[in-house]
């Protein structure tokens, strides 16, 4: 009576392509842990473009600064600006209208502090009311 047994090649041949299995999930593994932290990196970037924008939306056309508690993020900075809006970039059906209120565009950088490296930027077009009323005392 013969004894149902493995030969040595049979053997190799399984632990081969256990450890090829073995590779190809940690490869897949690794590859989405990194795809993760690059996913929470991005989405913690914008959180903090989101903060500061409601904080520079709701102060007027003079951004200023903007205080530790509402913007509590260390090592990192975040600067606002108004840049004009030119003709060619507001679409012909929205240019030159009666009583059309002036557009600008607010322009929130955040930046790491460290190295000064530009990480994100969010452009926010908006009617400026201020530029209205000056225009109505002159």
């Amino acid at each position: 009576m013969r004894k149902a047994c493995f030969t040595l090649i049979e053997v190799v041949v399984a632990l081969a392509i256990l450890g090829l299995s073995i590779t190809g999930l940690l490869t897949l593994l690794t590859t989405s842990q990194r795809r993760m932290a690059k996913s929470y990196e991005k989405w913690e970037r914008m959180h903090m473009l989101a903060q500061g924008a409601e904080y520079f939306m709701l102060r007027g056309e003079d951004p200023g600064g903007i205080p530790e508690e509402f913007f509590p993020y260390q090592g990192y900075r975040i600067v606002a600006s108004y840049e004009d809006m030119e003709e060619e970039q507001i679409p012909d059906d929205y240019n030159n209208l009666v009583g059309q209120l002036p557009l600008k565009c607010l322009v929130i950088r955040l930046a790491r502090e460290r190295d000064g490296e530009l990480l994100d930027e969010l452009k926010i077009d908006r009617i400026s009311y201020e530029s209205a009323i000056g225009d109505e005392e002159e």
